[in-house]
């Protein structure tokens, strides 16, 4: 930080600290993701937006520190680099309400990334609580965080409620988008983004997409759903029945879906607590090294393909004979605390901090 934004950062210090909630996100710009937005509905005080992806201007850095340092309550979803360099008041809540369920990928001080141990730690040092899904995930975020576990709080993910109580409406929706769904069996293909050496590079997914689409059958669509940060294609022409969706909502297209594929993406706990079977396709399961909390294969809530020639026949099956138990199980142990009421939880929590 340099002396304009310590000066400006001192005299915002003596404002009078404001009873509201500031929402700070780098996620998206100009609005709220689904799990941010859950809460904020569910308060009834005075809470303010700022939702801007990195980097961030010069211009726009004074108002960050002003809302930072005048908020009675922050809730994020993300990482918040101002905390590593400014120490917020003691009359001050930081919420941390993270954007993926369960403990699954390793991340913070367990993974690999940009940051040095003293940023990762910065980073997170200052939070008053921690949404974690499970009892059982405590451990891994305070890990991860660098942090006591008693601020990790198993009160469920926000953005789940929508799944106990809005699942037919998502249906809905994406049935009045595309209506030539209606009678389909749809698999949706949502991987994540791949790394190496800590930076993106693109994900090949080592399909034959043109072989692909001969073999669906009729009653059969392949929709693709690309990671946020996937900016390329991963098919390079149209097909009939294979569709990239990256435009819509991930919740809405798995609580459509006959049969969830992915590989390491937090996405398996929606589609757990919707019951819905997952096919895990991992090419690069040898190369991927960012690690698992989990015991990787062996606790996930469905079979593990390796090679693109198998695919298909893995996700009917799964269509045919979904490995209910195993379900169960990895929901029971991962997002015991998601009930359709972890928005009323955290926005009560928020309320008891407020004057």
């Amino acid at each position: 930080m340099d002396f304009s934004n310590h000066f400006w950062c001192a005299i915002c210090r003596l404002m009078p600290l404001q009873n509201r909630v500031l929402f700070f996100t780098v996620r998206t710009d100009g609005k709220l993701l689904d799990n941010a937005q859950a809460v904020y509905d569910a308060l009834g005080c005075k809470k303010v937006i700022f939702a801007k992806m990195l980097p961030h201007s010069i211009k726009i850095k004074p108002k960050i520190y002003y809302y930072l340092l005048t908020s009675r309550v922050i809730v994020t979803d993300d990482y918040v680099r101002y905390v590593r360099f400014t120490k917020l008041r003691k009359e001050q809540k930081l919420f941390q309400i993270w954007h993926a369920c369960g403990a699954f990928k390793k991340f913070g001080l367990d993974a690999k990334t940009v940051l040095t141990e003293k940023e990762e730690r910065a980073s997170h040092s200052q939070y008053s609580a921690v949404a974690v899904t499970s009892e059982s995930c405590k451990k891994a975020y305070a890990q991860a965080f660098g942090i006591s576990e008693d601020v990790c709080l198993p009160i469920g993910l926000p953005r789940t409620d929508m799944l106990f109580t809005k699942a037919d409406e998502l249906k809905a929706s994406v049935y009045e988008k595309y209506p030539e769904f209606i009678g389909k069996k749809i698999y949706l293909y949502a991987p994540t983004f791949r790394e190496k050496d800590r930076e993106r590079i693109n994900y090949d997914p080592q399909v034959d997409w043109d072989e692909f689409s001969r073999e669906l059958s009729d009653d059969e669509i392949f929709i693709i759903r690309r990671h946020p940060v996937m900016n390329y294609p991963l098919i390079n022409k149209e097909y009939n029945n294979i569709k990239d969706l990256s435009d819509d909502s991930t919740l809405a297209l798995t609580a459509v879906s006959d049969v969830l594929i992915t590989d390491y993406s937090s996405v398996i706990y929606d589609a757990c607590l919707l019951d819905v079977p997952t096919v895990f396709y991992c090419p690069d399961y040898k190369e991927y090294d960012r690690g698992f909390y989990l015991k990787f294969p062996d606790d996930l809530p469905g079979e593990m393909v390796t090679d693109a020639e198998y695919l298909l026949s893995a996700i009917r099956k799964a269509k045919e004979n979904p490995p209910a138990d195993r379900i169960e199980k990895f929901r029971n142990g991962q997002m015991s605390a998601c009930d359709g009421h972890s928005a009323e939880r955290a926005a009560a929590l928020i309320m008891s901090w407020l004057k």
